[in-house]
């Protein structure tokens, strides 16, 4: 039973093995079909993509050949346009030159006339032009024109007295003299303190020195009648000529400030022991009118 059984195992083993074999040839064979199929499959799919492609690369060729050859036209366009342009610039310029070169008639007959100048005659003067100022010659003296102003000169401009006139130039008169008013002495005796006399200054002074200007022949009463006139300033007298006598100046008269009061003048600072009217000033003179209060002791008065 033993040697059955482990002979059936054997031959079930056989034929286990066998057809194990058996399946394994088969599936071999499936495999390289399906593999041979593929290759078939690949290599149609790569024929028909290397098609493609080179129909594609064919169009872009022509299409590139194209663009190139409208490049090309343009470009040899540009070139003959261009060449057209140097040439009718080169013959522009030819042409400039040598109507440059070649002078005008008209100019040739004017260069001939300004290079001959004409030639004056020695009976006539040549002429100036209008804008050149004809020169003086040695002989003659340029004329003033009227719209031109002389210069002042040394000999032109002073006018020179005919034979028969005489210009006589009026001198100024420098001659003058000072004269002064002052009650000095009545103020301090307190005059102007009493009625009627609040008039008077404060400080005495009735008119400060002053110039005047005097005529030859003029005297002191003359000088105090102007200088009197001008300032509105009071002034009575009496008599005329070398008698003449001052009675009041300023509303302040003889005997206001006593018995032995009244007005008296100095010349240079010394009193005269004549009238107003018969002194004749000088140039320069001081002339002073002064009120005393005692017949001129309160001055000290040096009568001449």
């Amino acid at each position: 039973m033993n040697k059955k059984k482990i002979s059936i195992v054997a031959v079930s083993a056989v034929v286990i093995v066998s057809l194990g074999l058996g399946f394994n040839s088969i599936f071999k064979k499936a495999n390289t079909l399906e593999t041979d199929n593929n290759d078939t499959v690949v290599s149609d799919q790569s024929i028909e993509t290397g098609d493609e492609l080179n129909t594609e690369e064919a169009k872009v060729d022509k299409t590139q050949t194209k663009k190139e050859n409208k490049e090309n036209k343009k470009n040899e366009d540009t070139t003959d346009s261009s060449s057209n342009s140097n040439e009718n610039s080169s013959k522009s310029t030819k042409t400039d030159a040598t109507e440059a070169k070649k002078p005008n008639n008209d100019e040739v007959e004017k260069t001939d006339n300004s290079s001959e100048k004409p030639k004056p005659s020695n009976n006539e003067k040549p002429k100036p032009n209008n804008n050149e100022k004809p020169k003086p010659s040695n002989n003659e003296k340029p004329k003033p024109n009227n719209n031109e102003k002389p210069k002042p000169g040394n000999s032109s401009t002073k006018p020179k007295p005919e034979n028969n006139q005489t210009i006589i130039s009026p001198k100024p008169n420098n001659k003058t003299v000072t004269i002064a008013i002052s009650c000095k002495t009545a103020i301090n005796n307190g005059l102007n303190k009493k009625p009627g006399f609040s008039h008077l200054p404060s400080n005495g002074i009735i008119l400060q020195n002053m110039k005047v200007e005097f005529n030859e022949g003029d005297t002191v009463f003359d000088i105090l009648v102007k200088i009197t006139r001008k300032k509105g300033i009071h002034m009575e007298y009496r008599g005329s000529g070398s008698n003449t006598y001052i009675e009041g100046i300023n509303n302040l008269y003889e005997f206001d400030g006593g018995s032995n009061s009244g007005w008296m003048y100095s010349v240079n600072g010394v009193y005269p022991n004549y009238g107003v009217g018969a002194y004749k000033v000088k140039s320069s003179d001081v002339i002073k009118f002064n009120y005393t209060c005692n017949l001129g002791a309160d001055l000290g008065a040096r009568v001449n």
